[in-house]
């Protein structure tokens, strides 16, 4: 399946592969190797240079067949989640494989040791095999086994809770600094970014977390006072950037004065676009650290999703992402653009909403290296129309495949 057909959205998402080269090479080289290694312990002459010849095949042909999967995962985007699900099974069955294989080898064991036959002579082991103890040496590797096996999973057990832990303290930390303020405190210019607690209900969050998701951008004060939000939209949006403006400056978020259309040149073309910002608020600062977290190296690392995205992630803040960053492909469905987010930051947001509002999500490749589009296909309006158009401008609802109001 090519990239291409991936970029218009195929109508499944399960990944047909095209023909390659590889498991025949590979199961070539294999044989070759096999058969040269019983050559060589036979003694055969230059046996020894076809063994090596067949070993650097394998590794050849492993490493390609390797390169093309990961390039097939990441770089073309193939590997939405069906087929992940898929490999995941395939891994199951190979561990299932296994055990039933190891349990055939201690049947075998277990059926001569307990009833020898004949030809062993009647008794198990056998004459002139003598037996290993098995509380000596096998016994140690055991107890190493069984050690190591069990470190592991109280190290992972440690990490769980406490990643658990860092997450409850985060959500407390949440409702502690924002939901208590839910009156109107309407600020102007000169107030202190550390007076401005601002009306921080649960609406408001959800905008704000909204436009995050999508073009939004957080900036933190130089000073370390407090952030603020930078709105913008290019030319042909400008009904919404107008709508957002009139939303917070109604609550006292920013200024009055209406933005002003702007324009750049970009590639040598005229563009124009619309921007405003919020006032600097402390009370912002926890919505920073979750979406910029600090790296060791004491800069901002780029645009993540908090663990705490699902409590924000309301009708209202999904209605913002689809009109800040959500585009209508025909008879196909609506994409959201999360280019700036990781693979797993991806996953992430599309097990929330499936798990959230019973959505059928697939993840895409963004036809860039390491990034992805969501796919919501067309078969989700019935849940999605009455769960956002509510919140959505009415210019937008075409996003919706719903029809526009004619605004000539």
């Amino acid at each position: 399946m090519t990239n291409l057909t991936r970029s218009n959205f195929q109508a499944h998402p399960f990944h047909l592969v095209s023909p390659s080269p590889w498991p025949i090479f590979t199961s070539i080289s294999l044989l070759t190797l096999t058969t040269t290694g019983v050559l060589t312990i036979h003694g055969f002459s230059n046996a020894n240079t076809f063994l090596m010849f067949a070993f650097v095949s394998v590794v050849l042909s492993m490493s390609f067949w390797w390169r093309d999967v990961i390039s097939e995962g990441t770089y073309i985007g193939n590997h939405t989640l069906a087929v992940q699900r898929g490999l995941n099974m395939g891994v199951a069955l190979f561990i299932v494989s296994e055990i039933l294989f190891f349990l055939a080898i201690f049947w075998a064991f277990f059926h001569s040791a307990l009833s020898p036959t004949v030809e062993l002579g009647a008794q198990w082991p056998p004459m002139g095999i003598e037996a290993i103890n098995p509380f000596e040496l096998p016994l140690l590797n055991t107890v190493i086994l069984l050690s190591s096996g069990n470190e592991n999973r109280l190290r992972w057990k440690n990490i769980s809770q406490y990643l658990s832990n860092k997450e409850k303290q985060y959500t407390q930390y949440v409702l502690k600094n924002n939901l208590v303020y839910n009156l109107p405190k309407l600020t102007t210019r000169r107030t202190p970014s550390t007076k401005r607690i601002g009306p921080h209900n649960y609406e408001v969050l959800c905008l704000l977390i909204g436009s995050l998701l999508g073009d939004g951008h957080l900036a933190k004060d130089p000073r370390g006072n407090g952030s603020k939000f930078e709105i913008y939209q290019k030319g042909g949006h400008i009904e919404y950037i107008l709508w957002l403006h009139e939303f917070l400056s109604k609550r006292g978020y920013c200024t009055e004065n209406i933005p002003k259309i702007q324009s750049r040149i970009i590639n040598g073309k005229l563009a124009y676009y619309c921007r405003f910002r919020t006032y600097t608020y402390s009370s912002f600062n926890w919505i920073h650290e979750g979406f910029y977290p600090t790296l060791s190296s004491g800069k901002n690392s780029n645009k993540v999703i908090p663990v705490w995205i699902e409590e924000y992630l309301s009708p209202l803040a999904l209605a913002i992402w689809i009109m800040d960053d959500g585009s209508w492909i025909k008879n196909r469905g609506l994409k959201l653009c999360t280019n700036c987010f990781t693979l797993k930051d991806t996953k992430f947001l599309v097990s929330i909403l499936e798990k959230k509002y019973n959505l059928s999500i697939a993840i895409h490749s963004a036809g860039a290296i390491d990034q992805y589009n969501i796919y919501l296909p067309k078969k989700n309006l019935p849940v999605l129309i009455p769960l956002v158009s509510p919140y959505m401008h009415p210019y937008f609802l075409y996003k919706l495949d719903m029809v526009r109001p004619n605004t000539s």
